[in-house]
């Protein structure tokens, strides 16, 4: 593998996605990583999160999932872990922290969480989504339903898997976001990769049928 240099970036390939790090540093514009005094002091508030998310964010299935997931962490965001934390999951355990924690409080959280992060982060494909919501509610119920739940509500419907079905989540989550879990999946949990080009897939669903798969459930949202 080429080393990193300090002009250039390298292009990784993960689950047929591009991952991308640059001077060395693994993170996504959006992902900037806390310094040392962000991530202590983050630790420390985390206390109030390990309850649900687990002491090292290995998660509780049926409480809340796992965020020490590095393929999780390279998709997503700062933002989207800060709006998760101050806005919270309505109909969830996950609760909305925006009136106890300051907002430096939540920072250094998701620095802390950031610190998790061991792949290079992957370039979301925010472009227009293809397919349509008749082919992806036979998707979905077909494959997702399983762990998501019928109505994708997931541990309410006693789903393995989180609730994807709500405003909430789908408010938070852009199509890029969402289109990249379901083709990399999430690390150390059941939520394995659907990318065709995937040598593991659970399924190999194509670009389109992932994104009719969410246009099911953006139509869908409740």
């Amino acid at each position: 593998m080429k080393p990193f240099s300090l002009l250039a970036t390298t292009a990784l390939v993960f689950g047929g996605l591009a991952l991308t790090a640059t001077a060395g540093d693994i993170h996504r514009a959006d992902q900037a990583p806390g310094d040392a005094d962000a991530v202590a002091a983050g630790k420390v508030s985390y206390a109030a999160c390990g309850g649900c998310h687990g002491v090292e964010g290995e998660g509780k299935v049926g409480i809340a999932p796992r965020l020490n997931s590095s393929s999780y962490l390279a998709v997503v965001s700062n933002e989207f872990l800060k709006k998760t934390i101050v806005e919270g999951r309505e109909g969830t355990n996950m609760i909305a922290w925006g009136t106890a924690f300051p907002e430096e409080t939540v920072n250094n959280i998701v620095s802390y969480i950031r610190s998790w992060q061991t792949t290079p982060g992957v370039e979301l494909d925010e472009s227009e989504l293809k397919g349509d919501k008749k082919t992806g509610e036979a998707l979905y119920k077909d494959i997702c339903s399983r762990c998501h739940g019928r109505s994708a509500a997931g541990y309410s419907e006693a789903g393995a898997g989180t609730g994807i079905g709500r405003k909430g989540f789908l408010g938070q989550a852009s199509n890029g976001t969402l289109r990249a879990i379901v083709r990399l999946g999430k690390d150390n949990t059941a939520m394995r990769s659907f990318d065709e080009k995937s040598p593991v897939a659970v399924a190999n669903l194509t670009d389109e049928e992932v994104d009719s798969i969410i246009q099911y459930l953006r139509a869908n949202a409740w």
